[in-house]
């Protein structure tokens, strides 16, 4: 028999809110695809534009899409698949975000995102940080959008570059924190190196190598596909080194 709260995080209900937040995603796509039609048709675009540009966002979303599903066998298997078809159906917020934030809930809780290490409570505050860290997305994007432009300016002070400056700075001190806790000093602690510190360094540097490959060719729709690739070779690459004894 199952545990409690696994019980709960894989119970009829939770499947029936998976349904109800991608019916939600999905009313959403058809009618933003009515509106482009009708505007497309206002202004006489062809129609061969636009079949060739859904065909283009079709082919480009593989990449992302990929990186995201890595992501959520990762969610799948700490919480269950009704979490996981919940949290990506709202199509609010990312998959790295989700794991983030369902990790930390937990650790309040006292607990890990494991299927070991999980409780109840555990269970319960993972759920309410994803949900509450995506409060802010649902409000900008669906009441602040039209004061957007005058947020950008008054925080970059019209300038795109320092904007893009000021957002990689975000995420670099919030995954830079995340590498330096859960990867280096636990291999500074054990004096030896570990898995976790092995795929992200591999990680780093697949990551980096293909952007500046995707630079090189001027391809950058090739950029999309960097997570998926540093997510499956840093795991790939770390279990093979463990499994030849290399790494403990």
């Amino acid at each position: 028999m199952p545990e409690e709260w696994l019980a709960i995080a894989t119970s009829w209900v939770m499947w029936l809110i998976g349904f109800i937040t991608v019916g939600n995603a999905l009313i959403q796509t058809l009618l933003f695809y009515r509106v482009i039609r009708r505007v497309g048709e206002k202004i006489k675009m062809k129609p061969g534009i636009l079949k060739e540009s859904l065909r283009a966002a079709l082919i480009t979303s593989i990449g992302p899409c990929m990186g995201i599903f890595v992501g959520m066998v990762t969610l799948v298997i700490a919480l269950g698949g009704p979490v996981a078809f919940i949290r990506e159906g709202a199509a609010v917020g990312s998959i790295m975000f989700e794991l983030i934030s369902a990790r930390t809930g937990a650790e309040v809780a006292g607990a890990q995102l494991t299927r070991e290490g999980m409780t109840l409570l555990g269970l319960s505050l993972a759920l309410w940080t994803m949900a509450v860290g995506s409060v802010e997305w649902v409000i900008v994007g669906g009441v602040l959008t039209r004061w957007l432009p005058k947020l950008r300016d008054a925080m970059g002070g019209g300038d795109p570059k320092l904007i893009g400056l000021i957002s990689v700075a975000m995420m670099l001190g919030a995954f830079g924190r995340m590498l330096v806790r859960d990867d280096v000093m636990p291999t500074i602690l054990a004096m030896s190196i570990r898995p976790p510190l092995i795929a992200g360094i591999v990680g780093i540097v697949v990551a980096v190598a293909w952007i500046k490959f995707a630079e090189k060719l001027k391809k950058p729709w090739l950029k999309e596909y960097f997570m998926l690739l540093a997510l499956l070779l840093g795991m790939i690459i770390t279990q093979l080194l463990v499994n030849a004894g290399v790494v403990k």
